[in-house]
């Protein structure tokens, strides 16, 4: 079986989506897994307008509180939606959730977002070495193709992974989406390590058996609650040559 057949059979039955015809490449033996909002990306007050608009179009209660806590608080507290937490819980998973992702794949939105400082020059320059790099992300796999295609940089990718509009993966901290990622490019766990702004990013680095890096530049990042989940590197900027500097020392297995 060829790779544009092995490609084909895994979009088709898993919805999975290599980037490019990922397949075993002897030059790339190190795998480094990025998570994307607010690890390559400022999204957040995207995110935030995205909120507001859906919940104007479904004429619910749209206040700053509620719009900026709502994905941590829908299914723990009552915040205003319905007239208990049950009927809250079931307008975000039937109404709130599919029309922010909706939203969230309009081109003004895409356009809204944009890559921290440098970033983008820090994918280009990785993907010249022998560290493939992955996406594993929480948002719909549709809005990051669309963002990485227009800021081309889509074919610097082995793959783009996302618990929504691709494969049926458990959330994070659930390690399935990474394993997955490791396992298709070809790459042993034990030589990959996880990127990422959330706490549960780096719990799921540990529970796959990943190295782990927490960034902490973005303006949400709560560091203390990263600092707790004991990465194995903390970086708190985004300068090309330092962010490099971290993510090839780390993946050094010869040292």
């Amino acid at each position: 079986m060829n790779s544009i057949e092995k490609n084909n059979i895994l979009v088709n039955k898993f919805k999975a989506v290599p980037v490019r015809m990922y397949g075993y490449k002897p030059e790339k033996t190190k795998l480094a897994v990025f998570d994307f909002d607010e690890t390559l990306v400022q999204s957040q007050d995207m995110f935030f307008e995205v909120n507001a608009k859906a919940m104007i179009m479904l004429e619910l209660p749209c206040t700053k509180e509620i719009v900026e806590k709502i994905f941590d608080k829908w299914d723990k507290e009552y915040i205003g939606w319905g007239k208990n937490l049950e009927e809250q819980k079931e307008i975000y998973r039937t109404k709130f959730t599919p029309l922010v992702t909706k939203l969230s794949n309009d081109t003004y939105f895409i356009n809204k977002m944009r890559f921290f400082d440098e970033m983008k020059d820090v994918i280009k320059s990785l993907a010249k070495t022998d560290i493939a790099l992955a996406i594993a992300s929480s948002r719909d796999l549709h809005s990051i193709l669309k963002f990485l295609q227009k800021e081309e940089v889509r074919d610097c990718f082995e793959m783009v992974e996302a618990t929504e509009g691709g494969r049926n993966y458990k959330d994070k901290p659930h390690p399935a989406i990474v394993h997955y990622i490791a396992q298709e490019i070809g790459i042993p766990i034990e030589r990959a390590v996880m990127i990422g702004d959330s706490p549960n990013d780096i719990k799921m680095g540990k529970n796959a058996g990943m190295k782990t890096i927490a960034v902490g530049y973005g303006k949400y990042a709560n560091r203390e609650k990263l600092y707790n989940e004991n990465p194995d590197d903390f970086i708190s900027f985004t300068d090309r040559v330092s962010f490099i500097h971290h993510i090839k020392k780390i993946l050094d297995f010869d040292r």
